[in-house]
């Protein structure tokens, strides 16, 4: 087979797992949360239009080579795999493997068009790239594209218009935080003032819009401006969907430099929670009625899923009952981890007293007090009991001030 590939960047939304990935523009032309190192050791650039059609013409033409193992009853499989060992490069499998999982698992259903700010290329140039996809990739139903907030704000609602007729079906933003305390702080380059006027215009466009937030990003002292401002946006704006993303500190992020400064202090889990609790409190049912949904792996909270405008009142209890799940859960795991250390250390030190190398009063004592461990790691249902009961209160008292 001859070189066939195309351009694939670092990353795209969950819910796109199964979607041609498209790579219109590479790295991302702001880059500089404090939260994000994905992209800071490269610049930002456009790729051309012609480049891009190149790029799509090879998706077909794999598309083609794939069908041609289509039977009756499904997949050549055998096939298929003999012409997969005939690749001689990695970029190769790679863009194979693609274009053979959008056919079979993402049923030809959609392409995302990467990287992290696509809206940003002209809007005459996107609409041409859009216009071929339709043609060369005729079964694709769906046509997705990330874009920054202040981005979104820029566009004309003529050029919105065009992208619309051109095939665009759905923009996924990352607002991160609705509150611009919090924006300023991480350095996310957009106020909630923009978000807002730029998620109306492509709401009115009648693009769908997916927007992200991220609990926890505010820390300790901003978290319940995060969450209030935060439902402030989505109640202008009205977004299809709403998708939480539970912060974590990442270890070299410069967010680690923020929290040195004494300008952050990271919160806890059970906050983060209370944080999210907020946030669906404050959201007004009359006025969004899309689709608010937890789905990432490292969310606190993956039950919170449902519409806005009918499924607040059970969400708000699955916080407390799923999140005191999670939260014992959590609890338990740390304790159960600092007892076995503790534990293994005291095994350690008793019988090395037995064994007669360290002897005295003090010694005795440290051995007694070992052995006294070890009886407890003999009746752990009565230690993990009280474990769940203790973060059951503590959590309880959390909820009661919120």
């Amino acid at each position: 087979m001859e070189e066939m590939v195309f351009q694939i960047g670092p990353i795209r939304p969950p819910s796109e797992a199964n979607s041609l990935l498209l790579r219109v523009t590479v790295n991302c032309p702001w880059n500089r949360c404090k939260f994000c190192m994905l992209y800071k050791k490269y610049d930002f650039h456009t790729r051309s239009v012609a480049e891009v059609k190149k790029d799509i013409d090879t998706m077909a033409e794999l598309r083609d080579r794939i069908l041609q193992y289509k039977t009756a009853n499904g997949w050549d499989i055998q096939a298929i795999n003999n012409e997969y060992q005939t690749l001689t490069t990695d970029d190769q499998r790679w863009c194979y493997q693609m274009v053979f999982r959008w056919m079979t698992e993402g049923d030809c259903n959609s392409i995302f068009l990467q990287d992290a700010n696509t809206m940003c290329l002209r809007a005459d140039w996107l609409a041409e790239i859009i216009r071929y996809v339709r043609v060369k990739l005729p079964e694709i139903k769906r046509i997705t594209s990330y874009g920054r907030a202040n981005t979104l704000a820029k566009i004309t609602p003529e050029d919105y218009k065009m992208l619309k007729e051109a095939g665009l079906d759905r923009i996924h933003s990352g607002y991160e935080s609705g509150s611009d305390k919090v924006l300023a702080l991480i350095e996310k380059g957009c106020t909630q003032e923009e978000q807002i006027i730029g998620g109306r215009k492509v709401r009115e466009a009648g693009i769908e819009l997916s927007i992200y937030f991220m609990p926890g990003v505010g820390g300790r002292e901003l978290s319940d401006d995060n969450a209030i401002e935060t439902a402030k946006v989505i109640n202008a704006v009205n977004p299809n969907f709403v998708r939480l993303r539970t912060f974590v500190l990442r270890t070299g992020s410069l967010m680690e430099e923020v929290r040195d400064a004494g300008g952050w202090t990271e919160d806890t889990d059970m906050n983060k929670l209370l944080e999210i609790r907020k946030l669906l409190a404050h959201i007004d049912p009359t006025k969004a009625n899309g689709r608010i949904t937890s789905d990432h792996i490292i969310n606190l909270l993956q039950e919170v899923n449902g519409d806005m405008d009918t499924d607040l009142p059970w969400m708000l209890d699955a916080t407390v009952r799923t999140g005191l799940r999670d939260f014992r859960r959590r609890e338990l795991h740390i304790r159960a981890v600092r007892l076995r250390r503790r534990l293994l250390g005291a095994a350690t030190r008793f019988w090395r007293f037995r064994d007669g190398r360290l002897t005295g009063f003090r010694a005795q004592r440290r051995a007694d007090h070992a052995a006294r461990l070890l009886r407890r790691a003999a009746r752990p249902g009565s230690i993990l009991k009280l474990m769940a009961d203790e973060g059951r209160q503590r959590f309880h008292k959390k909820l009661l001030r919120t």
